[in-house]
């Protein structure tokens, strides 16, 4: 019966906002943590030393960070979607991701010290990579919680656009 006393009680639009913005901040910390974790594990599969072993791990392991994220805050998003997102990303990198990218390949085909050197710089470069890249997606679900983005739109052009952006500025920000 107590219930009832509540549910029809009137709160005043600060204490919503309040409630959002405390919600929002919870999410927030939940994604951080889980991007953390997920460039731990792209920098050590980057670090493999078989040349281009681990780029489709690489690709599986960002999307999966997406979809935590997406899970995170409660936005509903299919893997396809989520893996069309990853690979624009990773694109707008261009030549600075695609030149290290090869060069540690060709790097662990040296073996011993060629195998050591381009297995770092490749988990480097792939930690880096999902770094600005779950910083990215964390924006992009914040503009959607905040009502600047739908849901619908995650996958259309403006939500790649925007997500595209989101990685160009966060990819910049480790680089310096």
């Amino acid at each position: 019966m107590m219930s009832n006393d509540y549910e029809n009680m009137e709160v005043d639009d600060d204490f919503k906002d309040e409630l959002k913005y405390l919600e929002i901040r919870r999410m927030l910390e939940k994604a951080d943590n889980a991007v953390i974790t997920a460039v731990a594990a792209t920098a050590a599969t980057g670090a493999i030393p078989i040349p281009f072993a681990d780029a489709p791990l690489l690709i599986g392991e960002q999307v999966t960070l997406m979809a935590t994220i997406a899970g995170i805050f409660k936005i509903n998003v299919k893997k396809d979607g989520l893996k069309t997102l990853a690979i624009a990303a990773i694109g707008v990198g261009g030549t600075t991701v695609l030149g290290k990218t090869i060069v540690s390949n060709v790097l662990k085909l040296v073996p011993g010290v060629g195998s050591v050197a381009g297995g770092a710089i490749s988990g480097g470069t792939a930690g880096a990579i999902t770094l600005a890249m779950g910083k990215a997606f964390i924006e992009v679900c914040k503009k959607i919680k905040m009502g600047k983005l739908n849901d619908d739109e995650l996958t259309s052009s403006k939500g790649v656009n925007m997500l595209k952006a989101e990685f160009r500025k966060q990819f910049k920000k480790k680089k310096k």
